[in-house]
């Protein structure tokens, strides 16, 4: 209780404090503020920024997500999700074809370009930080590709073994294909995946080279 004039009154505190007077936060509230940050300050964006838009202090930053490396594995994983959800609108159903394979690929670039400060700060930093957010944003994405690449080489009659190596192979190339992309005014997210389509269409169908019309195999 509290006195004030004569007047008792109990003691108050904002929603969502603890006694103390520190904002009490979830993981999700940090990486959300740290996403505001990053889309308004670009791929630099410090820790200090961030505990400042979440409302806390670094420590509770640090408590909640983790050092600079462990914010952009979870954005990372953010940033995955979202790739991952615009190729299955893109492909819509369809079935392996070499326009659905520009579809998947020009779906991921865009999401980049959407997202451009959100990736570079996922896959820039040290050089821990930057193999480690390439490779969660790599492994979102390898596994769901290379089933669907196993099951399309089954239903051809070719070998499936290579679908892991191809898989990473393929989302490797997406990575770098996307560093291109947002950093050159010119490049087209449209054309560069139907050229990258073309590249690997022809890879993945081998010496048979049939059209895609006759290639239609669902995964």
């Amino acid at each position: 209780m509290s006195q004030n004039d004569g007047v008792t009154r109990p003691l108050t505190r904002r929603p969502g404090r603890p006694l103390g007077g520190q904002l009490d936060v979830s993981r999700d509230v940090v990486l959300d503020a740290a996403e505001r940050v990053i889309a308004r300050d670009g791929a630099n964006a410090s820790i200090d920024a961030i505990a400042a838009e979440a409302g806390v202090t670094k420590p509770i930053v640090y408590d909640r997500v983790g050092s600079r490396a462990d914010v952009a594995t979870a954005l990372a994983e953010r940033l995955s999700e979202r790739m991952a959800v615009a190729a299955r609108s893109a492909l819509g159903g369809r079935g392996f074809t070499r326009s659905s394979l520009a579809s998947f690929i020009e779906a991921n670039l865009r999401t980049v370009v959407d997202h451009r400060d959100l990736f570079l700060y996922v896959t820039g930093g040290s050089t821990d930080q930057t193999s480690l957010g390439r490779l969660v944003l790599a492994e979102q994405s390898v596994t769901p590709l290379a089933k669907a690449l196993q099951n399309w080489r089954q239903r051809a009659g070719l070998d499936p073994s290579v679908a892991d190596s191809w898989a990473y192979g393929m989302v490797g190339m997406l990575q770098m294909a996307s560093l291109w992309v947002i950093g050159s005014p010119s490049a087209n997210p449209r054309v560069v995946a139907d050229q990258l389509a073309e590249l690997l269409w022809y890879g993945l169908v081998g010496e048979r080279r049939p059209d895609e019309q006759s290639n239609n195999y669902d995964p």
